[in-house]
C-alpha cells in the first residue's frame, strides 16, 4: 500500500471519528433541551367570546391546548394549567395555577371580550353580580359631578324618573322683603347703598290711609315702599336639561329594567357640572325643589327662566275670565 493511500485511509478515519464525535454530542445536547422542555395542558379560545356571555356558551368554544411550562407556570399566574402533557414529568407542575375548569365555566360570564387563540385565566370569566358592580364614578364625564337630592315621590314625577332621563329643577320660595324695604325707607341708608342720587327725594303731602308723623310731609319713596307685600312666593326654573345619573339603586350603567313601574321616593342622583353642583345644593337647602320630566325623541330647546310670581297667576285667571265673560256676553 503506498504512502498517498495510507494518508488517505487514515484522514477518512479521522474524518469518520470527527463526525461521530459531532453526532454524538449534538444528540446529548437535543436530549438535554428535550428534558428542559416541558409542555402542559391549557385552554385556549378557538373562537372568539363576547362580553357578557356565558360561561356554559364559552365551553362550546374552548379547546384543550398545551404550551411550554416556563411560560404557563409562574408566580401569582392564573393561566388554567392542568398539569404536564407528558406523563412522565412531575405531576405537580401545576399545582400553583388553577386547574378546575368547569368551576370556573359554571354560573359564570365572560368579564371582557376573549380573542381566538387566547389562553383562558381565572379572570376573564366572573359571576354577573361582579360584572355589573362597576364603580358608579367611572360613567361621569370629564367636567361633571354628580349630586343626589332627594324629592318626594309627587315632586320626582310621580316616581317615573329613569337613569338617563333628562330633567329641569324647578325651585320654590317665599321671598321676604321686609327687611330690605325697611332699609330703602331710610334716606342715609339709601344713599350708603345705592348712591346719593338715591338718598333724598322731593317730599309729598300724606297719602291719605297712610300713617305720617305729625303733618310732616312724606318721603316719596318711603311712601312708595309701603305699598310693597312683606314678603313674595316666587316660582323659577333654576336648571334645565339635566341627567339623571341614578335612581336608588337603579344607575344608568346598571340598570334594573324597571320600566313604567314608579319607585316612589328615591335619592335621585345627577350629572351637573360644578357650578350647577351648587345650585342645586343650595335650592335643596334653602327652596322647594321640583323635578319635570323632559320628552327622550325631541331634541330641548332651553328657555329664559324669568320666574313665576303670585301676581302672574292672579293675572292668568283674570284673562280667563274676561275670555269667559266676552264668550257669553256676561
Amino acid at each position: 500500500m503506498g504512502r498517498r493511500t495510507i494518508v488517505l485511509v487514515v484522514a477518512l478515519v479521522l474524518a469518520a471519528v470527527s463526525a461521530f464525535a459531532v453526532w454524538q454530542y449534538l444528540t446529548n445536547v437535543r436530549e438535554v433541551e428535550r428534558e428542559a422542555i416541558v409542555a402542559v395542558k391549557v385552554w385556549r379560545a378557538d373562537e372568539p367570546i363576547a362580553t357578557g356571555d356565558t360561561g356554559e356558551d364559552a365551553k362550546l368554544v374552548i379547546v384543550e391546548s398545551s404550551a411550554l411550562a416556563e411560560n404557563i407556570v409562574f408566580e401569582g399566574s392564573t393561566i388554567l394549567c392542568s398539569g404536564p402533557v407528558s406523563s412522565d414529568d412531575d405531576p405537580t407542575l401545576c399545582q400553583s395555577n388553577p386547574s378546575d375548569f368547569d368551576s370556573l365555566m359554571s354560573g359564570t360570564v365572560a368579564a371582557g371580550p376573549i380573542s381566538a387563540g387566547q389562553l383562558i385565566t381565572q379572570e376573564m370569566f366572573v359571576t354577573p353580580a361582579e360584572l355589573n358592580s362597576i364603580s358608579l364614578s367611572e360613567s361621569i364625564p370629564q367636567g361633571k359631578v354628580a349630586i343626589s337630592i332627594r324629592p318626594s315621590e309627587a315632586d320626582a314625577v310621580g316616581g317615573f324618573i329613569r337613569p338617563g332621563d333628562r330633567v329641569n329643577i324647578l325651585a320654590s320660595a317665599s321671598i321676604q322683603l321686609s327687611q330690605s324695604l325697611e332699609l330703602l325707607k331710610s334716606p342715609a341708608l339709601r344713599e350708603l347703598l345705592l348712591g346719593a342720587d338715591f338718598g333724598g327725594g322731593t317730599p309729598t303731602q300724606p297719602t291719605p290711609g297712610v300713617p305720617t308723623e305729625g303733618d310732616e310731609p312724606v318721603d316719596p319713596v318711603t311712601e312708595f315702599v309701603e305699598t310693597f307685600p312683606n314678603s313674595i312666593q316666587f316660582t323659577q326654573t333654576v336648571l334645565q336639561n339635566i341627567e339623571v345619573l341614578a335612581i336608588g339603586a337603579d344607575t344608568r350603567p346598571s340598570p334594573l329594567g324597571t320600566g313604567l313601574e314608579p319607585q316612589g321616593s328615591q335619592i335621585v342622583v345627577l350629572e351637573v357640572t360644578p357650578e350647577q353642583a351648587e345650585q342645586v345644593e343650595f335650592a335643596e337647602q334653602y327652596t322647594s325643589i321640583e323635578l319635570s320630566l323632559l320628552p327622550s325623541e325631541f331634541p330641548y330647546t332651553e328657555f329664559e327662566a324669568r320666574g313665576v310670581l303670585v301676581d302672574d297667576l292672579f293675572d292668568v285667571v283674570t284673562r280667563i275670565q274676561e275670555q269667559l265673560e266676552a264668550a257669553f256676553g256676561s
